[in-house]
């Protein structure tokens, strides 16, 4: 069992360790103990901060994997088109190293997207925080009216999400990543042409 790891290192080992068993079994492999072995945190920890019920343990789960993939405080500063491209790949960088740790996530976000589920209640949250402060960004910096903003945004998200997708569930991150970078960065900016 982990013992001197911090609170929040457990926590998103413990969740780590939900979504990899919902991924690789099903809702009925979820047990505190499977948790705990997979997670090397013990079961009373697990009830105290994560919680008791099956629902409670998904749905902390899905959103401290959400909050750790959708890092919105990552945009600073950004006053100028070149921040604004700039921050764009420092996300996709941060997105596509979390990627090559935990590939799993891009796997339960196509699983669960639109579903009436803990993880797809999640993903929905989060995708439409990230959607609204990059649709923000866009009429500040580019100044476009709402809807070509909100537009923008979801073009960028779909690309990146496909980007992610292909190179997670590719053999050979090392030659898919760098691809998967060039595309990102013709897409940003044709978007930012737009």
């Amino acid at each position: 069992m982990i013992t001197n790891d911090s609170k929040s290192q457990k926590y998103f080992s413990v969740s780590r360790a939900i979504l990899e068993i919902i991924e690789k079994g099903s809702f009925n492999d979820l047990t505190h103990s499977n948790i705990s072995r997979h997670s090397k945190v013990s079961r009373a920890w697990i009830y105290e901060y994560m919680g008791k019920e099956k629902q409670d343990l998904i749905q902390a789960a899905s959103d401290i994997f959400a909050s750790y993939f959708t890092k919105i405080d990552t945009f600073k500063n950004v006053l100028t088109i070149e921040d604004f491209k700039a921050n764009l790949n420092e996300g996709h960088e941060q997105a596509f190293l979390k990627l090559k740790d935990d590939p799993i996530i891009i796997k339960l976000y196509f699983r669960f997207k639109g579903s009436n589920t803990p993880i797809g209640s999640s993903i929905k949250k989060y995708e439409d925080s990230w959607l609204e402060f990059m649709a923000n960004n866009l009429k500040t910096i580019l100044k476009f009216d709402h809807q070509k903003a909100i537009n923008a945004a979801r073009i960028i998200l779909f690309i990146r999400l496909g980007n992610y997708h292909h190179v997670a569930s590719s053999n050979n991150f090392e030659i898919e990543h760098p691809l998967a970078v060039e595309v990102l960065v013709q897409a940003y900016q044709c978007v930012i042409r737009s």
